[in-house]
Order: structure tokens, then sequence, then C-alpha cells
């Protein structure tokens, strides 16, 4: 019987940077992957803005130029991250079919490398994902007059999210005192089951394989948080009244947070005084 504390959770991904076609095929899926939740997003996002526009369109004209003008422009940066992000998915399969596939080459019917117009699509999705994010926020702020909220969940769990690395990290520095304390139950469980002293450990062992599932719950929470908050709010994006704010996710993390720094504090307490 043995207790098993700490979960690998998965790294961050590293900045977009190509030496060949095939770090080159990497970061293109990466853009994809971006494209695939994002229109996802917008597709959501849609649904929510249709009846806002038509109702301030005729309620209060100013609100509705505030709404209407960054909710185009967001539109219009994702149709040209996708038209950049084709063109540049056609230049792989094209320099695939060549002799060569140094990204120095110049292809036919140009007089510049591979790697120069692979560079030039990058900075121009780099410069539309900035435009992006930016309308993003004139949208939210367009939306406070109205006293609601509107929620992208992949954006707003990030700093949440996050914070599962440095509490793996604290579960992980506890990983040789409980090391040390399978090695104690071993000895009871095998060595004298009967006596006070064995029964204490196996004791504090259901205790302490109480704390690993509730450790294990909060991470599952942490990493499985977007999927979870959609299927409770609706969708990958949503529109709150203001007085609903903050949704009930939050204080859910917060709790569990705390709890799960007082579960590393208690188990180091417990182990230590046997």
């Amino acid at each position: 019987m043995a207790l098993f504390f700490f979960i690998t959770c998965a790294s961050n991904k590293k900045p977009w940077k190509f030496s060949d076609i095939h770090s080159l095929d990497v970061r293109v899926l990466d853009t994809q992957e971006w494209l695939l939740n994002t229109k996802n997003d917008i597709r959501v996002l849609n649904t929510i803005m249709r009846p806002q526009l038509a109702y301030y369109l005729k309620k209060d004209f100013r609100i509705y130029e505030k709404l209407d003008a960054p909710f185009d422009k967001i539109k219009t940066n994702v149709r040209f991250i996708d038209s950049t992000h084709k063109s540049m998915t056609r230049l792989i399969r094209k320099m695939k079919k060549t002799s060569s596939d140094s990204l120095d080459d110049i292809p036919e019917d140009t007089t510049v490398s591979y790697r120069r117009l692979f560079n030039d699509s990058r900075e121009r999705i780099k410069d539309s994902k900035g435009n992006y994010y930016k309308n993003i926020k004139k949208l939210k702020k367009a939306f406070k007059p109205t006293k609601q909220v509107l929620f992208f969940i992949e954006e707003e769990c990030a700093p949440y999210k996050n914070s599962i690395y440095d509490l793996q990290y604290r579960r992980k520095m506890e990983q040789a005192n409980i090391n040390r304390f399978n090695r104690k139950l071993n000895e009871a469980l095998f060595n004298n089951p009967d006596t006070f002293y064995s029964k204490k450990i196996i004791d504090i062992s259901k205790k302490l394989e109480s704390y690993r599932i509730k450790l294990d719950s909060f991470e599952y929470f942490l990493l499985n948080m977007e999927d979870l908050l959609k299927k409770e709010m609706g969708g990958s994006v949503v529109l709150i009244p203001k007085k609903e704010m903050p949704p009930k996710f939050v204080e859910k993390y917060e709790k569990g947070k705390k709890e799960y720094v007082e579960i590393l504090k208690d188990t180091r307490k417990i182990i230590e005084s046997i």
C-alpha cells in the first residue's frame, strides 16, 4: 500500500520559432489550433451580439456604435489571420514538392526566399492577433454602460489555471515526507500490524489518502476548468449581468486553493509528528 502524491502537469507552449520546414509545420499547426478555438468563440459571440446590436440600434445608437465598431474589426482580424494561415499552408505544400527543404531557397515565381515569405506572414498574423485582442478589450469596455460583462472563458480561466504550476511544485516538495511515511506504513502492515503504533499509522494513512483525493480533485478542476465552465455557463463566451459577477467558479477556486495549501501544511505536520 502506498500513497502517490504528485501529478505531472503539461508544459507551457514554446514561442513561435522555426529553423526548418518541420519546425515550421508545428508553428502553423499552433495557429490552426488558435483559429479553431477563436472561430468557435466568434460563432458564440455572434449569437450574443445579434440581439444586443438590434436592441441598441433602436434604444441607444451611441452604444450601438461602440459595440458594432470593435465587433466588426474582431471579425475582420480573424478573417485576415485565417486567409494568411491558408496562404502559409499552401506555401508549405509547394515547398515540400521541391527537391530541397531549405527555407532559404527562392520559389520560382518570386524573388524572395521561403524564409522571408514565412516571416512576413508570421508578422502579419502577429499584428492581426494584437489588433484582435485590442478590439476584444474595446468590446468589453463598450458593454460597461449596459451593466453587462462580456466573459471569454478561456481568457478568464488562464490566470487561475496557471496557478497549478506553483501548487504542484509545493506538492512535489512534500513527496519526500510521503515516501518516508510509506516506508513506515509498510513496516506497520507487514511487521507489527496489531500494535497501537501500527494502528495509528494505518489511521493516518487513511487520512492522507483522503487528502490525496482532495488534492487530485482540485488539480482536475484546474486542468479542466475551461470545459467544466463551458458546460456550466452555456458556451465559450457569455454575457453576464454585472450584478452576477464574479462567477461562482471564482469562489470555488479561492476556497479550493486555500484548502489545497492547508492540506499540504497539515500533511507535513502529521508526518513530522510520527
